[in-house]
């Protein structure tokens, strides 16, 4: 994990690159349907070559969302994630906002709303068992609520819930109770929308008006759960590795799941540890 954790715009990694040794058990959980798109959900890995410029993967999720992970070819090696809504007929989806994907065997052809048309070849990400657990946690989930809850050297214990997840806010709460700077103002605009989770392995935080994060994860039925996000340029800040639990049977509200996390941290001669739990429900 990194260890900027409350540094400039680092305090928000807190929220997203923590970890946390808990177990719990998902038996007797919240168990939902397959959603809507459920059956034409896939991520698509493309091949290298002199036609792709830069894909890496296109993904269709769950709930209906579509994510692209462009690697810009720059002096700068920017990632750009891409990400909306998509609807299908046959084998031909449409991603709003950034064009067509048709499937053809092993072959994808994109035609984008600016740029040339791409034909390259592909393979599918490996999924998860499609069982209850596995299908009740792979879709968009909005967060009802935020409990955060710092130590400051061990001696200053203050904490924050709030609707939903806006993280400048939740640190401006913290700096003022904790009397510290957490640098808020390098985080303004970071509003979570909603954490996706799919069957190809993938979890997505979208914001509503920043750049996704998008990373890798591995996720065990008893609500263990590993990731590694990566961000695009400008919001490095965000990246890092991470582990959590998700519990699906926290005796809360219908159909609401629990995601936690952990994190103790030391920079500049200070000591931080922190829980962040955000109570999670299926987004519409």
């Amino acid at each position: 994990m990194k260890k900027i954790l409350f540094l400039a715009a680092a305090a928000t990694a807190l929220f997203f690159t923590a970890s946390c040794d808990k177990t719990s058990s998902s038996s007797s959980g919240v168990v939902l349907p397959a959603p809507q798109h459920a059956a034409q959900a896939k991520k698509l890995l493309l091949d290298s070559s002199s036609s792709n410029p830069g894909i890496d993967f296109v993904e269709f999720t769950e709930s209906g969302r579509y994510i692209v992970r462009n690697q810009i070819i720059k002096a700068d090696e920017s990632v750009e994630f891409i990400r909306g809504l998509y609807t299908v007929a046959g084998n031909v989806y449409t991603l709003n906002g950034f064009g067509t994907v048709t499937i053809n065997g092993n072959q994808v052809t994109i035609k984008r709303t600016s740029g040339e048309d791409i034909v390259v070849s592909f393979t599918e990400a490996p999924i998860f068992p499609a069982n209850d657990f596995y299908t009740t946690l792979a879709r968009a989930w909005r967060i009802d609520k935020t409990d955060v809850s710092v130590s400051f050297d061990g001696k200053t214990s203050v904490g924050v819930v709030k609707d939903g997840c806006d993280i400048p806010a939740i640190l401006k709460e913290l700096e003022q109770k904790g009397n510290v700077d957490l640098k808020d103002e390098a985080v303004a605009g970071y509003v979570v929308k909603e954490i996706n989770f799919t069957m190809a392995k993938t979890v997505e935080i979208a914001f509503t008006s920043k750049p996704s994060l998008v990373g890798t994860m591995s996720l065990s039925e008893n609500g263990k759960i590993n990731y590694e996000l990566s961000g695009a340029i400008g919001i490095e800040l965000f990246s890092g590795k991470a582990s959590g639990t998700i519990n699906t049977n926290p005796g809360l509200g219908k159909n609401q799941i629990e995601f936690s996390l952990d994190a103790e941290v030391s920079s500049n001669s200070r000591t931080y540890k922190g829980k962040v739990r955000f109570i999670l429900s299926p987004a519409q």
